[in-house]
């Protein structure tokens, strides 16, 4: 049995991206702000009682960056994987338009994930968050204890929960 800590990525600082706003995946490029740095430090006191083997992050810049914080604190390697990217609203990668999005996220939440029987949606549902989080994460079942630097999104799919995940909060899972 394996033990995930999933940890969600520090408070990012979206002004460092501004410019970059009408771009599809420009505002996943936002590292941390100094709070949310400070949140990942936090964070790295109760990991240190764990003994972690790996640290695995999702390729977005603050789970990168809340990821090489841990690393260094806890002296533990890191390996990136692309599925543990964030949730997307747009799986077509074509919409800009904030409203759209916006729209897009809303209708998510309304279904609660879940595409209407028959139809297929350009969000991506918390089944597919699901599936795609699990599939990566059986590739880390042969170490005894991994820390998952992520996002919250992906964090409530795979364990089945819808509460609010804070910055640099740490949650248990196992495989």
């Amino acid at each position: 049995m394996t033990k995930f800590l999933f940890v969600r990525h520090g408070e990012p600082d979206y002004s460092s991206v501004a410019e970059w706003a009408r771009i599809p995946m420009g505002k996943n490029l936002a590292g941390l702000s100094e709070n949310g740095k400070r949140q990942i430090r936090n964070s790295c006191g109760v990991l240190s009682k764990y003994d972690v083997d790996i640290i695995v992050s999702s390729p977005f810049t603050r789970t990168m960056q809340s990821a090489a914080i841990m690393s260094k604190q806890l002296n533990v390697d890191v390996e990136v994987e692309r599925d543990l990217h964030e949730w997307q609203a747009d799986l077509t990668y074509s919409i800009t338009d904030d409203k759209e999005l916006l729209m897009l996220c809303q209708e998510h939440d309304r279904m609660n994930g879940v595409y209407p029987s028959g139809e297929i949606k350009t969000w991506e549902s918390t089944e597919m968050v699901r599936d795609r989080v699990l599939a990566c994460l059986k590739k880390y079942c042969k170490y005894k204890c991994v820390v998952i630097s992520g996002h919250a999104m992906m964090m409530q799919a795979v364990l089945g929960i819808t509460t609010p995940i804070d910055y640099g909060q740490i949650l248990r899972f196992e495989m």
